[in-house]
């Protein structure tokens, strides 16, 4: 096995352990710091910015042959120890949070933990081809070095995280630089070196020098990244928005640009020079970038998204399908640029009129690759940001990617060069002028596509796109306004104000006397303004994520969240919620935690142990906090560990329903105080001033006779389990996996009922025997609805007593209104009841 073998297998591993890391820096640094987009740019841009700086202190000081395998191992082993802080992030950040500045935590410590092993890395491979030399060398090198980041990728996503956790993924990614540095340092046996072959013979030169190839390995950088941003935001359109779905597509776009490295020998020798080459591929990257967006309608007509009922096996090959027509075919063209920029370095030797400057000469083919690498990885870095910031926000998810083909153009001309322009001919012109017109017709039949599947009766009132995703806000008519987030998930809506009202002042009754709440989501809004329903709530503190989710809730949704951002009371806060809890220590009498998602990404992060002890610092003594929990997005398992994990700290924890419904049930997790010390006189007080400001007409929370009604019982016994924790993301990975074909049913229906109705019967005993009858009643309603849903017999006569069954208080309050009561069947047919005889 000769050197070359040796070398590629260390690269190979080298980049699998990079990529490793990259993604555990990120989940890491976001485990403390907000799933903010803030979070998501410092952690990326520390990250290329390392690469850069490591290619170019690689350039200013390149290491000699004899001493390049050396600085491999030196680099590697570097990595392996500086990775190591990252990995405890989470307690880090909660030591320094209490002493550094909160705005300075955040901005500076994905600087402080990721910037110096990214310069380290960024060091290895100008080493590594320094010390093996020869301009297809480096290509090669290169091109492992990238499948090396597929397979890392790929063995972090898919095994090392699901099972070993955040630690242990991390220790394995360690461990593999250490192996790599092992590796190397066989290499730098100089007696071993001298007895194998130098190095790959130099290719043919080619005819004509390539000018600019620093710019171009800048624009090359600048365009793959960007593409990648853009495309990652689209295929967020028609798939599940989960964490293996970002995975798989990245997975693709490496794939792709391992290919072309690949076989960018072969392409170059089709043309008669390299600068030739490079411009034919800048102009194919640049013809289909901007095509792309019509073949995606082609391919999606009306942006119907991917059935996830599919199982995985049929879900996985359509998303294949779609990649390698969606993705690999532009993905493969720009992946041509940077290796053929690689092949125009200069020999080791240093001759050759490919080399464009004697000063290049004199630097060597290890420095200027060096140098190629920096430019490179800046780009990438700049190319997204510009995609995140500037050209998906102001132009939107289809005209992003016309403009991007402009830039690609640019490319194009400067590969061209001088030259080109100087020769009279009339070719070059046509040729440019006929590429922007190309590229500005696509822009301009594509200016129309979708961005929102809607239906026939839907209006789009508005859609923007940030670093979350695309927003949208739609309208399916005058009183249905809804708000759709990366065109599969509607995060809250109109029609469901009073239920949404319900979650938010609830708890707030539940706890009697409540001045301040926090708000975990933001939504449409409603749920924040059901917590400032009640007079005597003085703060209301809400946090969402999305900055666009929060600008769509205030200009569209003010008659459904009754104008609750003017409320002076009310403070809304751009932030992740696991960051607003952690800093907050003692502030809140109330906290409610809005309806999450385990498989979307990262919300199972608002379900973590570490996450709930947080919470639970952030109440007052007497606080009360409420999660509620969509059980038609959750299997059995998934709510047993979310039980469990809460539990830990909210050990005397009961269950309240937020509705009447069996396919849609609601269920909210209550911690603080046990079921049985609920003080029924505060209730009812706080009850009677709701209903004396005449601030909601819900049935069920104008009574202390209503909430009894919900109140189910104390939460169950689950037994041992996992706990999911920031560590190991167990909720994550496991709604991840299921959400795809849906081997797990979600629980809902009768297995649902059957486990409230054994709650229920559970937590009698700590209902005071005069709210015992409401108590009950709350159960008989759920029946009723069990029975509606399969069709029992007993339906018509369970239907009978729905007016008799109410509370009194309920039955006879005439400022009730009936057609919101949360089920499908209404005890009364008219909005407002009437006493009953």
């Amino acid at each position: 096995m000769n050197i070359r073998v040796h070398v590629h297998l260390l690269l190979l591993f080298s980049g699998a352990a990079a990529l490793a890391h990259q993604v555990l820096w990120t989940r890491c640094l976001v485990d403390v710091l907000g799933a903010s987009a803030g979070t998501f740019a410092r952690v990326v841009g520390a990250f290329f910015v390392g690469l850069a700086l490591g290619g170019a202190l690689a350039a200013l000081n390149p290491a000699r042959p004899a001493r390049g395998w050396r600085r491999v191992v030196l680099a590697e082993l570097g990595v392996a120890v500086l990775a190591l802080p990252v990995l405890f992030a989470v307690p880090l950040g909660e030591e320094l949070r209490g002493v550094v500045p909160a705005r300075w935590l955040q901005v500076g410590l994905p600087f402080l933990l990721v910037l110096p092993p990214a310069v380290l890395m960024g060091l290895v491979l100008p080493a590594a081809a320094g010390s093996v030399g020869g301009r297809a060398s480096a290509v090669g090198l290169y091109a492992v070095n990238t499948l090396g980041g597929v397979l890392g990728i790929v063995l972090i996503a898919l095994l090392a995280l699901p099972r070993l956790g955040t630690l242990g993924s991390g220790l394995l990614a360690c461990g593999c630089n250490v192996v790599v540095a092992a590796f190397a340092g066989v290499l730098a046996r100089r007696d071993w070196i001298s007895a194998q072959p130098a190095g790959v013979p130099a290719e043919p030169t080619p005819e004509t020098p390539l000018p600019g190839r620093r710019w171009l390995a800048f624009g090359s950088g600048f365009v793959v990244l960007g593409l990648e941003v853009a495309l990652q935001h689209q295929f967020a359109q028609i798939a599940i928005n989960s964490y293996f779905s970002s995975a798989t597509v990245l997975t693709f776009v490496l794939v792709a640009l391992v290919t072309a490295a690949a076989l960018s020998g072969w392409v170059a020798r089709r043309f008669r020079s390299l600068a030739t080459a490079v411009q034919a591929l800048w102009a194919a990257t640049a013809l289909l970038v901007a095509v792309q967006p019509l073949v995606f309608r082609l391919v999606r007509p009306g942006l119907v998204a991917l059935d996830y009922n599919l199982l995985p096996g049929p879900y996985l090959i359509r998303v294949a399908v779609l990649a390698a027509v969606l993705l690999v075919p532009v993905f493969f063209a720009a992946g041509f640029v940077f290796p053929l920029l690689l092949r125009s370095l200069p020999t080791s030797a240093g001759a050759g009129p490919e080399v464009a400057s004697r000063r290049a000469t004199r630097r060597g083919p290890a420095r200027e690759l060096a140098v190629l690498l920096a430019v490179n990885g800046l780009g990438g870095w700049l190319g997204a940001e510009a995609m995140q910031e500037l050209l998906l926000p102001e132009l939107g998810l289809w005209l992003a990617l016309p403009a991007l083909a402009g830039i690609s153009l640019l490319g194009w001309l400067a590969a061209a060069g001088p030259a080109a322009w100087q020769t009279g001919r009339r070719m070059p012109v046509l040729r440019t002028v006929g590429l922007a017109a190309v590229i500005v017709a696509a822009g301009w039949m594509g200016r129309r596509l979708p961005q929102v599947t809607l239906e026939a009766a839907d209006r789009l009132a508005d859609l923007r796109v940030g670093r979350e995703g695309v927003v949208a806000t739609v309208q399916r008519g005058p009183d249905d306004w809804r708000i759709v987030f990366n065109n599969s998930y509607t995060l809250g809506g109109s029609k469901a104000q009073v239920n949404q009202e319900r979650q938010g002042l609830l708890p707030v009754l539940l706890h009697g006397r409540a001045r301040s709440v926090a708000l975990l989501g933001v939504a449409t809004g409603s749920t924040t303004a059901g917590a400032a329903l009640h007079p005597d709530v003085q703060r209301v503190e809400a946090t969402e994520l999305s900055e666009l989710v929060i600008r769509f809730s205030r200009e569209h949704f003010r008659p459904f969240n009754r104008d609750v951002f003017a409320d002076p009371r009310v403070t809304i806060r751009n932030q992740d919620a696991r960051w607003v809890m952690a800093e907050q220590p003692g502030a809140f009498d109330v906290v409610i935690g809005d309806l999450f998602l385990p498989w979307r990404t990262g919300e199972g992060r608002l379900f973590a142990s570490e996450h709930f002890a947080a919470v639970r610092r952030a109440l007052r003594p007497d606080g009360l906090f409420c999660q509620w929990l969509p059980l038609f997005q959750l299997t059995r398992g998934q709510f047993e560990t979310i039980v469990r994990t809460f539990g830990r700290e909210f050990p005397d924890a009961f269950l309240v329903r937020g509705d009447f419904y069996t396919e849609l049930p609601i269920v909210g997790l209550v911690g603080g105080r046990p079921l049985g010390s609920l003080d029924w006189d505060l209730i009812q007080a706080a009850c009677d001033r709701v209903r004396r400001t005449d601030r909601s007409r819900d049935p069920l929370v104008r009574h202390a006779d209503g909430v009894a009604m919900t109140l189910i019982g104390p939460a169950p016994r689950v037994g041992d389990g996992p706990i999911n924790t920031l560590g190991n993301g167990w909720l994550e990975w496991d709604a991840s996996r299921n959400i795809v074909g849906l081997r797990t049913p979600w629980f809902i229906g009768v297995p649902c009922a059957e486990l409230i109705r054994r709650q229920h019967q559970e937590g009698l005993p700590l209902i005071p025997s005069a709210r015992r009858d409401a108590h009950d009643a709350g159960q008989f309603f759920l029946t009723l609805s069990v029975a509606d849903k399969v069709k029992a017999s007993v339906l018509a006569n369970l239907q009978s007593q729905m007016v008799e069954r109410l509370p009194e208080s309920l039955r006879t309050d005439p400022g009730a209104d009936w057609k919101h009561w949360p089920m499908r069947l209404k005890p009364f047919a008219s909005p407002v009841g009437f006493p009953a005889p």
